[in-house]
């Protein structure tokens, strides 16, 4: 029970709708709890899991939904973090576009960076044979997440 809270608590803590101050990377934190990203973010990567590992269908799958929830619980809470630095050390305004793009990238890279090393456990990859073609499928997760979520809500890049 003490762990679920804690769990419970630690997604929390990423949730837009306690912010007090908001930034890019909460919407993209938000966008990618988002039913219908999560959905079409899984077939993206189950795509090119299956390509790219040669790994039959059922295998893919697993190990497509495992890295993904392990991002998910990772993301949630890094990925507002990760925009929190952007936003302290950026020259430009919270909602610049150069922020919304650091963002983003910094999300595509700790998407990449987890995925890469549940990769690399699970199916004894070396990471730099996996990164290239992960980063990719990341890449169109999170556009996939400006174009459902973001632009739902009106944000302009």
């Amino acid at each position: 029970m003490k762990k679920l809270l804690i769990l419970l608590l630690i997604f929390l803590l990423g949730t837009p709708v306690f912010a007090d101050v908001v930034w890019p990377s909460l919407y993209i934190a938000a966008g990618i709890t988002s039913i219908k990203v999560i959905i079409v973010g899984l077939l993206v990567e189950l795509l090119f899991v299956k390509i790219f590992t040669n790994t039959n269908l059922l295998k893919a799958s697993i190990i497509t939904v495992v890295m993904n929830a392990v991002t998910c619980l990772f993301g949630i809470v890094l990925i507002p973090i990760s925009g929190f630095f952007v936003d302290v050390l950026s020259p430009f305004k919270t909602f610049h576009w150069t922020n919304w793009l650091l963002d983003y990238l910094l999300a595509i890279l700790l998407n990449t960076l987890i995925e890469g090393f549940i990769i690399k456990l699970i199916l004894k990859l070396k990471f730099k044979n996996i990164f290239i073609w992960l980063f990719i499928a990341n890449a169109i997760s999170i556009i996939l997440c400006i174009l459902f979520y973001g632009l739902r809500l009106g944000v302009k890049l």
